[in-house]
């Protein structure tokens, strides 16, 4: 269907008319909601009458609008009205490459900064196991500040092979099937197609990098690489017709010719398999000398990260050896330092990483990467492209690698577990509630901390009793982060003083024979000893190194910033690991800070005028006209805030020098109950006006603001329910009354953690979460007598579950996706399917602490969409990995050996 300039699709009001092709005609038109200009790819009308084809489209698209990158232009939604359905895209302006082609080849200095971004986009994309199958020039825009954007990521799969029966002579996108064989799909413009492309055979990634070399080659050139009177002369010439090299310009880089020899190999077994690699050999090109012709091998990508250092195995064995250790590395003056070279590994769409202390960890020597997602552990070798999950590691959390890199530890909500990586299913060494962050020693031991007020414990790697290995200080409420030194006698790790926020906790070491204590840091967390004589540590949303001079056991200089937005979790740890080959993997992100948005049952947002923060919780008024959160203010102290969202404000409700947490609504709105870690930790309540004083609820065994989650009000507002974690049992439910000080009754408290407790709006039903299955689901039971049986309403894992207002539906997250599932309760409660109502990336919380909110019409969901300093979105959906990092730390931060 035509539309018209003036027209209205939805909320777009279409200004112009943009182009024509055979996936569709595109406009230029204005949301007018958000006030900000797209382009509206309608589909065409093929698509109108078939539901099959457009549920197939709509899964496709929704993966597509997954991709998030700076070169990639992004798919914003599906809009409909009546028969006309379009593609809600980015707006790119700016000639497409094609147009710059057309006067004439591009300047080397001009043509690789473009590839490089194109290949770029690509990376992100096969990361994600998106293929793009339609690169060609009029599919790459260029922006005037020479910012470089792949368009229409995906859609000829998205849209073929049902458009066969479109006229494709419309535009040079061919589509078609062999009907007669079904031996597959030919999609794509025929002069970049690869030969497996053209042949009608199944296509992966390497389809894109055939592409990829022949748009490089075109802009290099200025002509075509494959050309023909006819589309069965252009697909005979990609089948059959090698390159001329002779017309590449004589000032080509051997890095680029041997790239374009790789990329246009016919055999996709013998082609480039990452075009990752591309960007590595454009970068080379970058730097080498222009006339430079000496052909070196291309390395692979295992050399980088294998470039094993002759003292890595020994680097626990003593200080002695570690010193000489470090000697090598800086002491070999006459030969150059490496490059550090990055990449990105991108967590895939709907499997939803777990942001907590260590959830993402290197092998030690760099080999090997594991990660935690909400169905388990992921573990990658570098080498190959594709994670692989670990089995039975469902619910495992802060995993670790034992000092040779065979076997991996990892925690569950009340196990510790060890798992051989030759074969095998994790065994269970311990019965371990609350552990943190632990370490593997050269010696077989583990040290681990542990949530709450707790000193430092270590136990054997085989199993048996844990010991307290550190004694908390007088005025020190924890300790956590531990790291053995080489030598074995000082253990590295933090301190939190008693009232201080994670920013202000200390660095020290503490030798393991005498006791001795010394301070290293004043303000940071997560430290780490790398072997190139630094320690490197997180501090507002970064990371720093410091020299340290392993011999002393001080620090011998002023602390750096070394890397810039990088993960930092509730809990104040740092999401990066270090690898005794010089190899970095970090989150990006910065410290958590998100904006808020409103995201409607169809995945729409409409952004809240609300500046970004590190929101910890977020509670909505019963009446939905303000947000109680917790946040960290200028003064570093986490304390509770609402958000006027009529009037767009903030307003400070607690002013403690500590920690205050989760809070939740009495049922009228006139008080808050909320955590903290004041007098001796408990829960408190105030008046949400900010008048009179703060009440004591119930008080904790000790100074913890995470001991006990209030998670929901009874209906009648004489009992607060909450989340508490125990030492024998992980978390628990708990009912406290209102009416009574200091009563109680523990509701669920069986082996596994139970989270996020929510009663129905009716009183009658008590959901909450469970990792008793191996990873956390969303159960319900009848309230008050929580014996009389239970309903599982998960079927993938789940978290965070809050009722409609209706009572009829229950919400909850699983990944990235929000789930609703129907609740019929007449006459005994009857769950239907969960059906996802959007998937977006937005920060999911920890299981008792959620992260979002439904607005009181049940329409609508307040989230937190992740921002950092430098970029528009920080999605936690990828890893930023760096070889040879250690030559640029030191180069940085020089240890003035």
């Amino acid at each position: 269907m035509a539309l018209e300039v003036g027209s209205r699709l939805g909320v777009f009001e279409v200004t112009g008319r943009l182009g024509e092709g055979g996936m569709g005609v595109v406009y230029r038109a204005t949301d007018t909601t958000l006030n900000r200009d797209v382009a509206l790819k309608v589909l065409p009308d093929a698509f109108a009458n078939d539901p099959e084809r457009l549920a197939r489209f709509e899964r496709e698209a929704k993966v597509l609008a997954s991709l998030n990158h700076p070169n990639i232009a992004q798919i914003h939604g599906l809009e409909q009205s009546g028969d006309t359905r379009a593609l809600v895209l980015e707006l790119v302006e700016g000639p497409t490459l094609q147009d710059r082609i057309a006067k004439g080849p591009i300047p080397l200095d001009e043509a690789l900064p473009i590839a490089r971004q194109i290949a770029e986009a690509l990376e992100a994309a096969h990361e994600q196991g998106i293929i793009h199958r339609d690169l060609k020039p009029a599919n790459v825009k260029v922006k005037d500040d020479g910012t470089v954007k792949v368009l229409d990521f995906g859609l000829a799969k998205a849209l073929g092979p049902e458009l066969s029966d479109l006229d494709a002579a419309n535009s040079p996108t061919m589509t078609m099937t062999a009907a007669a064989t079904k031996m597959g799909v030919i999609m794509g413009t025929a002069a970049y197609m690869s030969p497996e492309q053209a042949a009608g055979k199944q296509v992966d990634r390497r389809a894109d990098i055939w592409a990829f070399g022949v748009v490089l080659w075109e802009m290099l050139t200025g002509c075509p690489l494959f050309t023909g009177e006819t589309l069965s002369h252009v697909l005979a010439s990609v089948l059959k017709t090698d390159p001329d090299w002779a017309a590449l310009p004589s000032t080509t880089p051997t890095p680029v010719r041997r790239l374009l020899r790789r990329s246009l190999d016919r055999n996709p077994r013998e082609r480039l398999q990452h075009v990752g690699d591309a960007r590595v050999e454009i970068r080379e090109a970058l730097t080498a000398p222009a006339t430079d012709e000496v052909v070196r091998p291309a390395i692979p990508p295992a050399v980088g990260w294998r470039r094993a250092l002759p003292w890595a195995a020994a680097f626990v064995t003593g200080a002695a050896l570690a010193a000489m250790a470090i000697g090598a590395f800086l002491g070999n003056t006459s030969t150059p330092r490496p490059t550090p070279r990055r990449f990105a590994v991108v967590v895939p769409s709907g499997v939803g990483y777990v942001l907590n202390t260590l959830s993402a960890r290197l092998s030690p020597d760099g080999s090997r990467f594991v990660y935690a997602t909400e169905g388990g552990l992921h573990l990658r070798n570098l080498e190959e492209l594709e994670a692989t999950p670990i089995p039975d590691s469902e619910g495992g959390r802060d995993p670790f690698f034992s000092p040779d890199g065979a076997r991996l530890g990892f925690l569950t909500a009340t196990q510790l577990k060890v798992v051989a990586l030759s074969g095998g299913a994790p065994r269970t060494v311990a019965n371990l509630s609350g552990g943190l962050a632990p370490t593997w020693t050269a010696a077989g031991r583990i040290i681990f901390g542990r949530f709450g007020s707790s000193p430092l414990w270590e136990m054997s790697s085989e199993g048996g009793a844990a010991e307290p290995l550190t004694v908390l200080g007088e005025g020190e409420v924890d300790h956590d982060y531990p790291q053995l030194l080489p030598g074995d006698e000082w253990l590295l790790f933090n301190v939190l003083p008693d009232g201080s926020a994670w920013g202000d906790a200390q660095i020290v070491v503490q030798s393991l024979t005498t006791g001795e204590r010394k301070l290293l840091v004043d303000g940071g967390m997560f430290p780490r000893f790398v072997p190139t004589g630094h320690i490197v540590f997180a501090r507002s949303g970064g990371l720093l190194a410091v020299p340290f001079d392993l011999a002393t056991v001080e620090v011998t200089g002023t602390p750096i910033s070394v890397v810039d937005n990088v993960q930092q979790n509730w809990g104040g740890g740092a999401e990066f690991s270090v690898a005794n080959d010089g190899t970095l993997a970090y989150v990006p992100g910065g410290a958590l800070s998100g904006s808020l948005v409103w995201v409607n049952r169809q995945g729409q947002e409409t952004p809240i005028e609300a500046e970004p923060r590190e929101y910890q919780t977020l509670r909505l008024s019963p009446d939905g006209s303000r947000v109680l959160t917790s946040f960290e203010g200028a003064d570093r102290n986490l304390d509770l805030h609402l958000f006027h969202l009529e009037r767009e404000t903030f307003e400070r409700l607690t002013f403690h020098p500590g920690v205050d947490l989760q809070g939740v609504w009495s049922e009228d709105g006139r008080r808050v109950f909320f955590s903290s870690a004041r007098e001796i930790g408990g829960i408190f309540s105030r008046a949400a006006d900010g008048t009179g004083e703060v009440v004591t609820v119930r008080t904790a065994d000790g100074p913890s603001s995470w001991n006990v989650d209030p998670s929901s009000i009874s209906p009648d507002g004489a009992s607060l329910l909450v989340s508490e974690l125990r030492p024998e049992t992980g978390r628990d439910v708990l009912l406290i009354s209102l009416e009574e000080p200091g009563a109680s009754t523990s509701l669920l408290d069986t082996v596994a953690s139970e989270t996020s407790p929510q009663l129905s709006p009716d009183g009658r039903w008590l959901a909450y979460g469970s990792d008793e299955s191996g990873q956390m689901e969303i159960y319900v039971r009848p309230f008050p007598d929580v014996e009389g049986g239970r309903e599982k309403i998960s079927t993938a894992g789940g978290r965070a579950p809050v009722w409609s207002p209706d009572g009829r539906e229950l919400f909850y997250r699983s990944g990235d996706a929000m789930l609703a599932t129907p609740i019929s309760v007449e006459p005994t409660l009857r769950p239907g399917t969960p059906r996802i109502l959007f998937q977006g990336r937005y920060r999911l919380g920890t299981p008792s602490r959620r992260l979002y909110d439904v607005a009181p019409d049940g329409e609508r969901f307040l989230m937190v969409k992740p921002v950092s300093a430098g970029d528009d979105v920080a999605s936690v959906s990828q890893f930023v990995v760096v070889l040879d990092w250690f030559s640029e730390l030191q180069a940085r931060v020089p240890t003035g050996r």
